[in-house]
């Protein structure tokens, strides 16, 4: 059964992305409007554009009021891993000893607990993920109808540059967008594209975007973050500074002719360009795949070193999971494998009901934002219901409504 529709905002360095969805049948969600319009306004991840952010959120929220036949007043609010960071804490509570066993009220005392500890100044909690639990020093997988002393839950706090949200949070007031919560991107992506399995086995996730490169290390619940300083643009730079080609130009050859790992039969196939000066030129498939190839298989050495610096490594036995725009690019995974040496796929959403053109990378930060998004609405409900109370149902229903 479908609930209340939820809408969410990703906020790229080249467009905003506007979803509407619902939940659907068999944990599927279906997206019921889409909007998207150029962006210019962002450089790596950073407002540099007020005005340019605030008109492209009002005309992606626009075509999706279309879409979907609603009016948003409110939305969701993905956010990119600039400035994010993850912190682990652990926090401890008296249980009943053998008088009763633990339940839901003592694991929620513990996480109330550490709750209590402040973000440092100039950050904003988003998410806190539980880690591990432990009964009486010894760790446990489920807490409930154990009987101990102590309880203990170790988190992961995942953090948001105060400024950074704040920031976003103006240009979707001025687009008259309120904003419902921040949800980090990454997390959302993997929402999407990685399977249960996978979490288990331990998995990463590298949503290759247009300014920048996202990663998150799974096993079972999430492990690390890190934001990757390079995606899509900087390949299209290299491109437009090597062959002296405009920007545009050379997203356009990127997208029609680009591919890394060249395979030997193309290689000395021709591929025409027009230059700044307006001269016609020519380079081969390989020479094209080179000038890509170099910065890609830097983008993946950062990976292999933040994996390595953190110990990660060794957790990911099912490998990297690739996505976003950047993951398009032709035979990345054979690259991938060969710097990292471990499996690479391409990552495309799962569980959606959507048109066949959203089955594409570009899509599994959208569209992973709605299921966590939905997963947060609904327990957000059933949590103030619990409570008695109905502000924030109040206040999640008054984000949209049908025209």
């Amino acid at each position: 059964m479908s609930g209340s529709p939820v809408v969410v905002l990703d906020i790229g360095a080249t467009k905003v992305l506007c979803l509407v969805g619902e939940s659907g049948a068999g944990n599927q969600v279906r997206v019921l409007g889409v909007g998207a319009s150029p962006c210019a306004g962002l450089r790596r991840s950073v407002v540099i554009d007020m005005a340019r952010v605030v008109d492209s959120i009002r005309s992606a929220v626009a075509e999706a009021e279309r879409s979907a036949g609603l009016q948003i007043a409110g939305a969701y609010l993905g956010m990119a891993g600039h400035d994010s960071r993850a912190r682990a804490s652990r926090s401890t509570v008296a249980i009943a000893g053998v008088s009763k066993p633990i339940d839901e009220d003592d694991v929620a005392r513990a996480m109330a607990t550490a709750e209590q500890a402040a973000p440092d100044d100039g950050e904003q909690i988003m998410h806190r993920i539980v880690q591990s639990y432990a009964v009486d020093g010894q760790p446990v997988q489920n807490p409930l109808w154990l009987y101990g002393n102590k309880l203990e839950v170790e988190t992961l706090s995942i953090s948001a540059s105060t400024q950074a949200c704040t920031t976003l949070q103006r240009a979707a007031d001025s687009a008259g967008i309120e904003i419902a919560g921040f949800i980090l991107e990454t997390v959302a992506a993997a929402t999407a594209v990685v399977s249960l399995d996978e979490r288990e086995m331990g998995v990463g996730i590298l949503d290759i975007g247009a300014g920048t490169s996202d990663l998150a290390v799974f096993r079972g619940p999430l492990r690390h973050i890190a934001e990757i300083p390079f995606g899509g643009e900087d390949i299209t730079r290299d491109l437009s500074v090597v062959l002296s080609m405009s920007p545009r130009s050379a997203q356009q050859l990127k997208h029609e002719h680009g591919c890394v790992c060249c395979p030997p039969e193309e290689g000395d196939q021709a591929v025409s360009f027009q230059t700044t000066a307006g001269r016609n030129s020519t380079l081969t498939r390989s020479q094209l795949s080179e000038i890509i190839e170099a910065r890609q298989h830097e983008i993946f050495q950062f990976v292999q070193q933040e994996l390595e610096t953190h110990d990660c490594t060794q957790m990911l036995a099912a490998g990297l999971i690739v996505t976003g725009g950047g993951a398009l690019l032709r035979n990345l995974p054979e690259l991938g494998e060969e710097v990292l040496g471990m499996p690479v796929r391409v990552g495309l959403p799962q569980n959606a009901i959507a048109a066949d053109s959203m089955n594409d990378p570009h899509y599994a930060t959208g569209i992973g934002l709605l299921q966590f998004a939905l997963e947060e609405h609904m327990e957000s409900t059933v949590a103030v219901s619990a409570n008695g109370s109905g502000r924030l149902v109040d206040r999640i229903s008054r984000l949209l409504s049908f025209f």
